[in-house]
């Protein structure tokens, strides 16, 4: 089906993606969010990089959804649980990373926002 709306779950591959993440402990997904991060950035948001921009996204919205303001974050009841996803308390630096990743992955000036 692709893509069917714009919320950060909304496409087969953030979809496949979390079916990945839901068979994996807490601290298994801190570490698979932690390395698509770090890939991204590393890569400078190159658009080469094993990770897809869709894995971003929906690493960055579990991010979300695990921080004390993340209840009010409509789109965390699509999936069960999922805002007792990561161990807590969420390290500002994972928070941070989250952001890197997103501007290097959808820059301001990038092919995302010219495709809209």
């Amino acid at each position: 089906m692709g893509t069917w709306g714009s919320g950060p779950f909304d496409s087969d591959t953030a979809e496949d993606f979390l079916d990945e993440l839901k068979e994996r402990s807490a601290l298994q997904r801190l570490a698979v969010v932690e390395n698509v991060f770090r890939s991204v950035v590393e890569a400078g948001g190159n658009s080469s990089s094993s990770v897809l921009p869709e894995e971003v996204v929906a690493s960055a919205a579990v991010v979300a959804a695990n921080v004390p303001t993340g209840s009010s974050l409509s789109w965390g009841e699509e999936y069960s649980g999922i805002r007792e996803w990561l161990p807590k308390p969420i390290a500002p630096a994972l928070a941070s990373s989250a952001i890197r990743a997103l501007e290097a992955t959808l820059p301001a000036d990038g092919w995302f926002w010219r495709s809209c």
